[in-house]
């Protein structure tokens, strides 16, 4: 799936939105990407910092890299621990192996896949490891579907043909399943960072985002439970590099 590339440059517009409703990571998928023994990683394309503070209550040194001057901000808030640095993954200012290992997410399918590889080989220490973690839906259920097909990038399969980049290299994979709780407020200020409803028309995306809230709204009532339980996987790569 070829993505708009104005798309990766919207976010800095509504990080204070970004920090407020995207989730974290599920800690066996924190613990799976970090290496034995690390003491340094890199966090590139760090955004506002969700990988980030995962990775410091794990007591390893964090270099968060970030090229969004308004993300790398409400990182400098959530994660006063780790070091920022305002960067590209195309050009890490890192010395050469100085970094256990890279870590990637939510960000990869933006990038120019083949100058990244290289300035990651460069900066992670040999027998280290570069990392990739993606938030995706997981439905379970129809109401589930429903609120899925709101969002273009679910409809449309974004790794058909592999992950871009990774072609020749061997990966090792892991998923892992959980379920995040859902106000129709969080699910509407959630939906409303993927950039995909960002460049929507403003009508178009304002009747999305309604959609959604009614669709969370009714499964709450169904239930009589405080928040609607969305069905989660987390999709996680280690490639050795």
């Amino acid at each position: 799936m070829k993505l708009d590339p104005r798309r990766a440059r919207v976010f800095g517009s509504l990080a204070a939105d970004y920090q407020r409703w995207r989730p974290g990571y599920p800690d066996a998928a924190v613990d799976w990407l970090v290496p034995p023994g690390a003491r340094r990683i890199a966090d590139v394309a760090a955004g506002t910092g969700k990988l980030t503070a995962a990775l410091l209550d794990r007591r390893v040194q964090v270099v968060a890299l970030e090229p969004d001057p308004a993300m790398l901000t409400e990182l400098c808030l959530t994660c006063p621990g780790a070091q920022p640095v305002l960067a590209t993954a195309e050009a890490l200012p890192l010395p050469d192996a100085s970094v256990d290992a890279a870590l990637v997410a939510q960000a990869w399918h933006w990038f120019d896949h083949d100058t990244v590889l290289a300035e990651l080989r460069r900066v992670v220490r040999t027998g280290g490891w570069l990392g990739l973690v993606w938030n995706s839906p997981d439905p379970q259920a129809q109401w589930e579907r429903d609120l899925d097909m709101l969002d273009p990038d679910v409809t449309a399969d974004r790794f058909a043909g592999g992950i871009p980049g990774m072609e020749g290299l061997t990966l090792e994979e892991a998923t892992f399943s959980w379920q995040e709780p859902m106000t129709p407020e969080a699910m509407r200020g959630q939906l409303s960072t993927h950039s995909a409803l960002i460049l929507m028309a403003p009508a178009e995306r304002m009747a999305a985002l309604a959609t959604a809230a009614e669709i969370v709204a009714a499964e709450m009532a169904r239930t009589g439970a405080p928040a609607a339980l969305v069905s989660r996987a987390t999709y996680c790569v280690r490639v050795r590099l």
